[in-house]
Parts: structure tokens; C-alpha cells; sequence
């Protein structure tokens, strides 16, 4: 288990550019990217394709999202995904 969060922290790391978080949480653990973008500084598509793939190894995901207008004209964004002792418990939270 941990080593599967390892291997979606270093393919988070490599497709997001930075520098991805490794976190216990009480059932597993919870890999986090937070990625800044100048306003008109977009992705690739095999970026943003490598960053998805990277999520769906774990066994729930998430992202969040804060506009440039809100940060002085830099978006923000976190993605997350996280590794669970009992996946199956997990589905639907």
C-alpha cells in the first residue's frame, strides 16, 4: 500500500511539475499536488492525461481549484489521491 502511494506521488510529481505531498491519514494515505499556473499558462493535454492517470491508481481522488482573478492573476490548483487499507469501505464518501 504504501508503496502504491509512493508511485502516485513520483507520477504526480513528473506530470504536475512539482512537487507532490506523501501524508498519513487513519486508513491509508493521501498524496497531494498543489500546482500554480500563471493566468495564461495551460497544460499540455499529455500533462493533464499523465496527471488523471497518475489519480486514478489511488483509491479515491479529488481536485479543487482557485481562479486567477483570485490570486493575484495566478490559478491554483490541488489534486489529491489517496490509498486505503479497505478500498471498498471508501466508495461513496
Amino acid at each position: 500500500m504504501r508503496r502504491r502511494a509512493w508511485e502516485i506521488a513520483e507520477q504526480l510529481a513528473e506530470a504536475g511539475g512539482g512537487e507532490a505531498r506523501l501524508t498519513v491519514i487513519p486508513d491509508g494515505y493521501r498524496v497531494e499536488l498543489r500546482i500554480f499556473r500563471p493566468e495564461d499558462g495551460s497544460p499540455s493535454p499529455e500533462d493533464h492525461l499523465a496527471v488523471l492517470k497518475a489519480l486514478a491508481l489511488g483509491d479515491r481522488w479529488g481536485h479543487r481549484y482557485s481562479p486567477p482573478s483570485r490570486n493575484n492573476g495566478t490559478a491554483r490548483e490541488l489534486v489529491w489521491s489517496e490509498v486505503h487499507h479497505n478500498p471498498s469501505e471508501q466508495q461513496g464518501s
